[in-house]
């Protein structure tokens, strides 16, 4: 076996051992809570995982890992044959959930040290040794049973299930690709005979079967022979089949491998496989888990590269934005169908009435030639429409009368090809019409095998919330003992679908929002009783889809936050000056929360007063352009919405017009959608409500909750609440809920959610954008932030002209002066600032710069670059420290020169920070308010 094998199976067991021991973990902290018979069957998972970790690591060479699990294992019998479950004790489970802890420890020890005994594992496998010896003084010992009997050899009982079950695959296998063998196609048989080898090979070193192994080199032997032949393979190769399969049955048998001189048989076929047996706890053979690390090449798996995903996944998107684009041009076809069949009507009443016509001129000519009041009228229409030559009508027939013998005109021609030409254009549509027919066929079809892809798709990078959360209940356990609190923790959603890559970046913000809510919110036993609530505390986490994106909401039913404790600690901290803090809305105070060393409690604890939880929160978000945002209320308890970005959201959206603009809006955030009169809408000060089952809600206009900027369109934008017939749509989201007017419903639409790529920072109020099929980019609303959002330009008083004010917290906030010759840098930058609730003005250069100053500019922080046209960073900063009225101003100089000569002569110079291009808007965002706040100190 090679080492890239090896290191898969090694891969495979890892994964494989932290569910097990990840289902201990649960079905123990489900024990204490649950009834008798859930107790005996949590005892059975946990003996079963125990027993298929010491088999897998005894399989692998992990004996340490096997010996502890065996230990483990041991417990659980005395768990389940000794003891009371009725009775279970919480110091039980604390033992038990100890020796899981030590168990993960060798584990992990031992597939990094290759299962070299270190100190760490030997202090863990006496620690599993003493939990054992406490169960046996406790409980007494367990009395021998087959299970315990048949797990003194667990090799050969594993061995004989292996070779039972999974080498008979190998071997049809084998057959197979002999007997399909040929001369034109002879390398792909030698190819996948190779396969079949490795995994023979493989089995053998696992298995330390060194005899086995002999006999399936003679297959390797043969493959690598230069001159091998069709002939030969076949000859040898069904002769090394036999061989192998005389060492399978020896090796079910018992005995020792010693195969015989046998003649090539290419007609012996392979015994078939035997039906594996029953296999229980209680049996004489120990269980082999579906997911032990065991050649299977009956479900072959592969190992893919997380990039190439990605790459797929986003070539889905592109299949879904391009099948858009079939169904617009679908529907414009069958339209244009319908256009042509209503113009071949027309056509075909032309054609008729040119043939009235035409029966009119021939009765006046019949009437013409019976009396002499048609002559003249005879004459002018045989000199209007002269008489076809050489036709039915000709003077040859000239005896005839006009009733006995038709007369043809050139008039009469003309009409006939109109009508032809007709009946053509006739036929040709209804082709058309059948072709778009198919063409609309093919579309479903196209619609049903491309979420067919994206769903087989997105499960390749999807696993359950609850491999996020399932740490949780553990921790707060523990907290719960040591702090003398009684706290539960509600999972919901944990089926939901995160993307992989989020575990990581999730894992921390949930643990340290768990930490934060028992700490901070949840009271103790005695103060929840006074305050009328139960004495148990309850945390729960939420996890569900919405809009394209996931949200994640941590709640608890504790005291809540206090915005007065929040305001004090921001004067103490010299943050603000008491007169600002008291013009701080709540959502400005929350945001204090996560800034770095900002903390409520006056002391510090083990688990609070660093000031860190939180700011560990937003930054680890921020690496996966998720959000997070507060909602609390004092007495009632605190809820934190975190907001992550699906990697492929295909969703559907009803498509509005707002502001001369398509926007697309979610369409499970839709509640209703109405059509109201004018005089439904009530007001309530300046502020326009909408009476909406059986309560009042706020009524605003959709171009007043957005705060990007577009071009002015050529006419001035409708006003949707003067209208006749206003169209609203009733939004809801954990904020509660928000009627919005529109100008315009255009439709339902699927869309496929694209998330602003970095550096750009999400814009508040929009989830992404989307490409719709006919090519325009259209932002998607995240109507979360929405609902909560406060609208200035929202009465009906503003309707005639719309007075740009600026929140009376804006001016209160520090601006930062940003120098920079790089518009691009520039916008980037300023936009990041505003997000985080800074005003920003803009200097192309030094000279810009210092004009601006100079003019009056009050600024808390200067972010420069160094290499700048007109005046570089250097003499600005030079400017800067020599003017008195600036001398204070924090400088932070920001360049993509990151040699030790530029810091120091930036250094020197008297700037507070280095930052280095491409910079981190995390370490920026956290480093900008220590710099203003030594410009107020």
């Amino acid at each position: 076996m090679n080492d890239d094998d090896l290191n898969e199976l090694i891969d495979a067991f890892t994964a494989e051992c932290e569910e097990f021991l990840q289902s201990m973990e649960t079905n123990l902290l489900a024990m204490e809570a649950a009834g008798l018979k859930e107790r005996q069957a949590a005892v059975k998972e946990m003996f079963r995982a125990a027993h298929s970790i010491k088999g897998a690591g005894s399989m692998l060479g992990f004996q340490n890992v096997s010996a502890a699990a065996h230990t483990l294992e041991d417990c659980f019998v005395i768990l389940r044959d000794r003891t009371d479950l009725a009775a279970l004790e919480p110091t039980t489970v604390s033992v038990l959930l100890q020796g899981v802890d030590a168990l993960k420890k060798i584990t992990i020890e031992s597939v990094q040290h290759s299962d070299v005994t270190t100190p760490d594992q030997t202090e863990n496998l006496e620690a599993i040794a003493q939990i054992f010896a406490q169960f046996q003084a406790k409980y007494g010992k367990s009395e021998p049973s087959p299970v315990t009997a048949a797990s003194q050899s667990p090799a050969q009982e594993t061995l004989k299930l292996i070779f039972e079950q999974q080498v008979p695959a190998l071997f049809n296998r084998l057959e197979t690709e002999l007997s399909q063998a040929d001369e034109a196609d002879l390398a792909t048989t030698v190819t996948a005979l190779k396969q079949v080898y490795y995994q023979l090979s493989g089995l053998a070193g696992m298995l330390q079967l060194p005899d086995f192994g002999k006999v399936a080199a003679a297959l390797s032997a043969l493959i690598d022979s230069p001159d091998l032949t069709l002939q030969r393979l076949q000859s040898d190769g069904w002769a090394i089949a036999q061989n192998l399969q005389t060492a399978r049955q020896q090796i079910l048998e018992g005995r020792a491998i010693d195969i015989p001189e046998i003649s090539p048989s290419p007609t012996l076929p392979l015994s078939p496989t035997p039906t594996p047996p029953e296999i229980s706890p209680s049996s004489t053979l120990p269980e082999i888990s579906p997911s032990l690390p065991v050649p299977n090449p009956q479900r072959p798996t592969i190992r893919v590269d997380l990039e190439r995903l990605t790459e797929l996944v986003n070539l889905v998107g592109e299949l879904v934005i391009n099948r858009t684009n079939l169904e617009l041009q679908e529907s414009e076809l069958r339209g244009e169908v319908k256009r042509i069949r209503r113009n071949i009507v027309d056509l075909n009443q032309f054609g008729g009435q040119l043939r009235e016509e035409y029966d009119r001129l021939s009765f006046a000519e019949w009437r013409g030639g019976n009396g002499n009041s048609g002559l003249g009228k005879l004459a002018a229409a045989e000199t209007e429409f002269p008489m076809i030559a050489n036709g039915k009508s000709s003077p040859a027939h000239a005896h005839f009368d006009i009733l006995e013998m038709d007369r043809y005109t050139e008039f009469h021609s003309t009409a006939a090809e109109v009508i032809e030409t007709a009946q053509a254009i006739s036929q040709s549509a209804t082709k058309l019409d059948t072709l778009a027919m198919k063409f609309e066929r093919s579309t479903d079809q196209l619609r049903r095998i491309t979420e067919q892809l994206r769903s087989r798709v997105m499960q390749l990078r999807v696993v359950s919330f609850s491999r996020a959360v399932d740490h949780l209940p553990r921790a707060l356990r523990e907290m719960c003992i040591t702090y003398d609190k009684d706290v539960n923790l509600l999972l919901v959603g944990r089926d939901t679908k995160i993307d992989e890559s989020l575990l990581d970046a999730l894992r921390d913000p949930l643990i340290h929002l768990v930490r934060n809510a028992f700490d901070h919110g949840i009271e103790i036993p005695e103060v929840r009783k006074a305050s009328g609530k139960p004495a148990s505390g309850q945390i729960e986490i939420e996890a569900r889809h919405q809009g394209g994106q996931t949200i994640i909401t941590v709640a608890d039913d504790g005291k809540g936050i206090d915005p007065e404790m929040i305001r004090r600690k921001i004067v103490t901290k010299g943050l603000a000056t008491e007169e600002q803090a008291q013009e701080f809305s709540i959502a400005e105070l929350y945001d204090f929360l996560f800034w770095p060393g900002f903390s409520t409690t006056e002391g510090v604890s083990d688990l609070s007063g660093r000031g860190v939880g939180l700011d560990v929160v937003r930054t680890n978000l921020r690496t996966v352009r998720g959000t997070v945002k507060v909602d609390s209320r004092l007495g009632k308890g605190t809820s934190f919405i975190i907001k992550l970005p699906l990697l492929l959201s295909i969703t559907d959206a009803l498509m509005v017009k707002t502001d001369h603009n398509k926007i697309a809006v979610p369409l499970d955030a839709v509640e209703e959608i109405l059509h109201i009169k004018a005089s439904e809408v009530h007001i309530a000060g300046n502020q326009p409500m909408l009476w909406w089952r059986e309560e009042f809600i706020r009524l605003v206009r959709m171009q007043d909750l957005l705060e990007y900027s577009v071009l002015p369109p050529d006419a001035p934008s409708p006003d949707p609440l003067t209208q006749e017939e206003i169209p609203v749509l009733v939004l809801a989201s954990t904020e509660g809920m928000l009627a919005v007017a529109v100008e315009r419903l255009i439709g339902q639409q699927e869309i496929v959610v694209k998330p602003l790529p970095p550096p750009l920072s999400k814009p508040r109020g929009v989830l992404g954008t989307t490409i719709l099929g006919d090519g325009r980019v259209v932002n998607i609303l995240d109507v979360d932030d929405l609902v909560g959002q406060p609208v200035v330009n929202s009465s009906i008083a503003a309707v005639s002209g719309k007075v740009q004010e600026m929140p009376a917290s804006a001016s209160r906030s520090p601006q930062i002066l940003v120098v920079d010759d790089s518009y691009t840098i520039r916008q980037l930058l300023s936009l990041t600032l505003t997000r985080a609730r800074y005003r920003v003005v803009q200097a192309k250069d030094g000279v810009d710069a210092l004009e601006k100053l100079q003019n009056g500019l009050d600024c808390s922080l200067a972010i420069v670059d160094i290499e700048m046209p007109r005046m570089d960073g250097f003499e600005l900063l030079r400017s800067i420290r020599s003017t008195q009225r600036f001398a204070k101003i924090p400088v932070a100089m920001l360049t993509s020169r990151s040699g030790p000569k530029h810091r120091q002569m930036a250094m020197e110079l008297g700037a507070n920070q280095y930052f280095t291009k491409p910079y981190s808007e995390a370490q920026l965002l956290q480093a900008i308010p220590k710099l203003i706040h030594q410009s107020i100190i």
